[in-house]
C-alpha cells in the first residue's frame, strides 16, 4: 500500500471491517475496458516506442475505438437508477503511447498514475472489467490484482468473449481474481447481479443461475451464455458518461479508421443495430457471445437513438458495428432509405466488422451509398477456394467478390478487404494464393490479419487438440494478437510474419490502386496519415513521395526523399528493402549498410 496516500486506505479498512451495506442505487461503481492486449505486447511496444521502432505492416492496431459494449451495460444500469462509472484503460495506454510518457516511465508507472490512484480516489464497491479476447488475459490479471490489494470486498466482474469461454480457467487461474463472471450479453443480467448482491443466499442463487458463474460454483454445472431476446428494450448506450467523448467523437486520438481519414471534420458514433451471425467460420467466437440467431433494433428505436446522437453530440457519422448488417436485404433498404429522408446527406456511415459481400447487390449498394456509405470493407478472409470450403468452411464464391468489388468500384465507393493468413491446415502456396487474389481484387486497401486462435472459436479448439497450443499454459501469453503463434506441419510463425508483412507491402504500397490510377489527392491523404502515425515507415514513406510527385508538389517531394534518405541511413534494413523491392529512389545506398542489421 503506498504510505501517500494511507487516508484512503484507512476509511477501507474501516468500511471492510464494519460490512458496511448499501443497497444498489448507493453502490459505487465502476466498469472498466482492459487494455485490449497482452502484458508482453504492451511491454514491447513500450520498448519499441523508447527505441523509436514502427511499423504499420507489421504493429497491430493500438487504435481506441468507443467501448460501446461497456456504453450498453451503462445505460442500462442508468435506467434501473443505479449510478455508474467508466473507466478505458485501452484508451489510456493509447494516449500515453502517443503522448510521449512511455519515453520516461513503464508499465508499472501506468497502472499506478491511470488505474490505482483512480481506484483508491474512488472507493469503489464493485468493478465491472470487460475483456475483449484471451489476449488481454494478463492485462486483465494485473488489474484484478491492483483491485484486491487495495479492497478484499470489492466485488469483481468479469464479462466479454473471453471470460465467457473460458470462465473456468480463470476461476482455476491463480494470478486473476474475480468474484463473477457474466457469460454473453450481461446487460440484464448486471443489473440482476446488483441488485441481489446483498441477498443472504446470493451463493446459492448464482449455482442455480444459467449465465452467471462464482468461484464456488464454476466447476460443478455447465452454464452456457446470455442473449437478449427483444434488443429494444436495451436503453441506449450511455454516450454522455464516458470520459473524454469528445475525443472519441472527433478521432483527435488518431482513433478513426483508415475510410474516416479521407473525409474532414468527423464527428462519428458506433451503434448496433442487430446483433448474431449465423455463419460459422472456424476462426470466429463471437457467436460464443451473441448467437447464431440474429436480433434486430426496430427502425423506431434506431432513429430514436440517432436523434439523440445527433441533437448532443452534432454526429456525422455511423460506425456499425453489426458483425451481419446486411443479411436482410429488405430491411437494409428500408433503413437506408429512412436515413437518407430524414438526414439527407448528412451522415457517412461505415462497416468496421465488414459487409457480407455475396449478398451485395446493386440495389443494396445504391441505397447504401444515398445513407452515406462512402467506404465499405467486404470480408473476404482467403483468396484460397480450398481454404474457404475446408479449412475455414466460409466457402465464399471468390468470382462473385470479384463482380461485386467492380459493382462497388462503379458506384465511385472507397473499398478495403479483410484477408487472413496462417489458419490451421493452410499452407503457404495457399497463402500466397490469398495475396495473388487480393491483388485481382484492386481494392483501395487490403487488410492482411495473421490468424490468433481466439478462445470459443474452433480454430481454438483445433489448436489445442493438435498441440498446438498449450492447454495447460494458462496466462495465454503466446496468443498474441495480430501476430501468428503456431508453427505447424505447413508452416512456421516466422514464415506466416514474413507472408503478411509482404502481401501488405505489395498490396497497399506497390500496387495501391490510389497512385496507379492516379488519383494522387486520395492517395496523399491516405499515406500521409500512415506518415502521421508511423514516421519510421519506410514505404508509407515512399507512397506519400510518390503522391506528391503526381501532384506535382515538388517542393513536399523533396523533404519527403529527404525523409527516405535520413531512415536509410540510419537502418540498414531500409536498404535491403529498397532493394529486395526495386523502389526506385534518387538516394544514396550505401553499400557498407547493406546486411549490417538482420
Amino acid at each position: 500500500m503506498d504510505t501517500n496516500n494511507n487516508l484512503q486506505p484507512t476509511v477501507k479498512t474501516v468500511k471492510e471491517v464494519m460490512s458496511i451495506e448499501k443497497n444498489s442505487a448507493d453502490k459505487k461503481i465502476l466498469l472498466c475496458v482492459s487494455p485490449n492486449y497482452s502484458m508482453f505486447m504492451l511491454d514491447e511496444e513500450i520498448s519499441n516506442l523508447k527505441k523509436g521502432e514502427s511499423d504499420f505492416t507489421k504493429d497491430v492496431d493500438w487504435r481506441p475505438a468507443i467501448p460501446l459494449g461497456i456504453l450498453y451495460l451503462a445505460g442500462t444500469l442508468r435506467k434501473k437508477g443505479i449510478s455508474v462509472e467508466i473507466l478505458d484503460l485501452h484508451r489510456s495506454f493509447y494516449e500515453c503511447r502517443v503522448s510521449g510518457y512511455f519515453m520516461k516511465r513503464n508499465l508499472d508507472d501506468f497502472f499506478r498514475d491511470f488505474f490505482t490512484n483512480y481506484l483508491i480516489e474512488n472507493d469503489f464497491d464493485i468493478v465491472g472489467i470487460s475483456s475483449l479476447f484471451n489476449v488481454s488475459f494478463t492485462a486483465v490479471a494485473r488489474m484484478t490484482k491492483h483491485i484486491r490489494d487495495l479492497s478484499k470486498n470489492t466485488k469483481i466482474i468479469l464479462g466479454g468473449h473471453f471470460p465467457s469461454n473460458e470462465y473456468r480457467t480463470i476461476f482455476k487461474n491463480e494470478d486473476i481474481d474475480c468474484d463473477y463472471i457474466i457469460l454473453g450479453e450481461g446487460e440484464e443480467l448486471l443489473v440482476w447481479l446488483i441488485e441481489n448482491l446483498e441477498n443472504k443466499d446470493i451463493r446459492q442463487q448464482v449455482e442455480e443461475h444459467p449465465h452467471i458463474v462464482d468461484k464456488f460454483s464454476y466447476e460443478k454445472i455447465q452454464k452456457n451464455y446470455n442473449t437478449v431476446t427483444s434488443l429494444d428494450n436495451l436503453a441506449e448506450p450511455a454516450y454522455g458518461i464516458l470520459p473524454h467523448l469528445e475525443e472519441y467523437i472527433t478521432g483527435s486520438l488518431h482513433a478513426q479508421r483508415m475510410g474516416s481519414q479521407l473525409f474532414n471534420d468527423v464527428r462519428s458514433a458506433e451503434l448496433y443495430t442487430s446483433r448474431g451471425c449465423p455463419l460459422k467460420c472456424t476462426f470466429c467466437a463471437s457467436w460464443k457471445v451473441h448467437g447464431r440467431k440474429v436480433r434486430y433494433h426496430s427502425n423506431d428505436y434506431l432513429f430514436k437513438h440517432i436523434d439523440d446522437l445527433v441533437n448532443r453530440f452534432d454526429i456525422n457519422q455511423l460506425i456499425i458495428e453489426d458483425d451481419m448488417f446486411n443479411i436482410k436485404k429488405d430491411r437494409v433498404i428500408e433503413l437506408c432509405k429512412g436515413i437518407y429522408d430524414k438526414y439527407g446527406d448528412r451522415f457517412s456511415i461505415e462497416f468496421p466488422n465488414g459487409l457480407a459481400g455475396w449478398l451485395l447487390t446493386e440495389e443494396v449498394i445504391y441505397w447504401l451509398k444515398k445513407a452515406g456509405m462512402k467506404t465499405i470493407t467486404v470480408a473476404v478472409e482467403s483468396g484460397s477456394p480450398y481454404v474457404q470450403k475446408h479449412i475455414l468452411k466460409k466457402n465464399l464464391k471468390l468470382p462473385k467478390m470479384v463482380e461485386v468489388v467492380e459493382m462497388l468500384k462503379s458506384f465511385d465507393i472507397n473499398t478495403r478487404a479483410f484477408f487472413i493468413v496462417g489458419f490451421i491446415g493452410e499452407t503457404l502456396e495457399q497463402m500466397e494464393e490469398s495475396i495473388r487474389f487480393a491483388l485481382k481484387l484492386d481494392v483501395d486497401w487490403t487488410e492482411i490479419k495473421v490468424l490468433t486462435p481466439l478462445a470459443g472459436s474452433e480454430m481454438y479448439e483445433l489448436a489445442i487438440e493438435r498441440g498446438l497450443l498449450d492447454a495447460e499454459n494458462e496466462d495465454f501469453s503466446e496468443h498474441v494478437y495480430g501476430r501468428s503463434c503456431l508453427n505447424t506441419p505447413e508452416f512456421t510463425a516466422e514464415q506466416v510474419k514474413i507472408v503478411q508483412y509482404d502481401g501488405n507491402i505489395r498490396a497497399n504500397f506497390l500496387n495501391n490502386r490510389a497512385l496507379r490510377t492516379g488519383d494522387y489527392l486520395q492517395a496523399e491523404r491516405t499515406f500521409k496519415g500512415l506518415v502521421g502515425n508511423y514516421p519510421n515507415h519506410l514505404f508509407a514513406q515512399w507512397g506519400l513521395w510518390q503522391a506528391l510527385l503526381g501532384l506535382k508538389k515538388h517542393g513536399e517531394a523533396s523533404k519527403v526523399l529527404e525523409n527516405i534518405q535520413n531512415l536509410c541511413t540510419a537502418d540498414s534494413k531500409n536498404v535491403n528493402l529498397i532493394k529486395k523491392y526495386n523502389l526506385e529512389l534518387q538516394v544514396n545506398l550505401n553499400p557498407s549498410l547493406v546486411g549490417a542489421s538482420s
